[in-house]
């Protein structure tokens, strides 16, 4: 959260579709109704119109776009809950930035402003703690550019940034520090999709059905109780998967060769450990607030005020 001399506090969100992301704060994206019953314990409620929610447990289904419903404007909700309280408010007006795929920015940036400002005023609850927040503007930014928005006069020469998500993967090009829009892509291939693959191949070779959770904590190197076996199964399925993508990419016309790779975000962890022959000239960015640090970035330039 970056706090303007107005009084304002900018506050960027990632909402993805495994995770939501604030500059300080990672959290699941699932959102289950509860009604009118008060949830037993206070960690992950929210209490908004007269409905309770548990925001932050497990991850939601990913549908078509994320303005159909209130699902998005409840992790929000939940993300401006944690970066105000890390300052000590309940109450205050705020710019509130947020993200599309790269190549969706200028098809879908008017239908996602408009979401966020149906209702500009938002009181609410979150973990027993009482809110009340005027958006006063929102700001759309497109995701992976945003990633990298702050070091871009430091990169000279040719750069592929990658940022592998859950539904998609933003790839942006790079030249001397400029974003070459023309030979920027959004790819239909990202975490999620691999994840059930993964699965699906898991269990066509053990015969077992690995759950999602169990596979992620291989990946990403957590305590799993997995035989080593299956670990290591896993292991050179996601090999396959990334060695595929930077195969797509060099087939789509990128010099894998010679062109500086960063991979950003979620994804940098996964890539970091699987990565293929192009190591060498290969960054990896693993914040997973990324994203959402640069909203607030970009934000604050185009509001006037410079963010170290």
């Amino acid at each position: 959260m970056i706090r303007l001399d107005d009084g304002r506090c900018i506050i960027g969100f990632d909402d993805g579709y495994q995770l939501g992301k604030t500059a300080n704060f990672v959290f699941d994206n699932g959102v289950h109704v509860l009604g009118s019953a008060e949830p037993t314990l206070k960690e992950h409620s929210l209490l908004y119109d007269g409905e309770y929610f548990k925001v932050g447990e497990g991850r939601a289904a990913i549908t078509e776009d994320k303005v159909s419903d209130d699902m998005a404007k409840l992790r929000t909700m939940a993300g401006i809950a944690m970066e105000l309280r890390r300052e000590g408010l309940c109450k205050a007006e705020i710019v509130i930035v947020v993200g599309l795929p790269f190549s969706n920015y200028g098809r879908d940036k008017l239908k996602l402003t408009d979401y966020y400002n149906r209702q500009n005023i938002l009181d609410f609850s979150y973990e027993g703690e009482d809110y009340s927040v005027t958006i006063s503007k929102v700001i759309v930014c497109p995701q992976c550019y945003s990633a990298i928005a702050s070091r871009l006069g430091n990169m000279k020469g040719d750069y592929l940034v990658v940022d592998i998500g859950s539904k998609t993967t933003d790839v942006v090009y790079v030249q001397n520090g400029f974003p070459v829009e023309s030979k920027s892509i959004t790819i239909e291939k990202a975490m999620v999709k691999w994840i059930k693959e993964i699965q699906r191949d898991m269990l066509v070779q053990t015969g077992k059905d690995i759950p999602e959770h169990e596979v992620m904590k291989v990946l990403l190197k957590e305590e799993s109780h997995l035989p080593i076996v299956y670990v290591e199964l896993i292991n050179g399925m996601m090999r396959e998967k990334i060695g595929s993508l930077e195969l797509e990419l060099a087939e789509r016309g990128y010099d894998m060769d010679y062109t500086n790779l960063i991979y950003v975000g979620g994804g940098a962890l996964i890539a970091r450990d699987h990565a293929g022959k192009y190591r060498s000239h290969t960054a990896y960015d693993c914040d997973l607030c990324a994203n959402a640090k640069g909203y607030e970035f970009l934000a604050g330039q185009m509001i006037g005020k410079k963010v170290g």
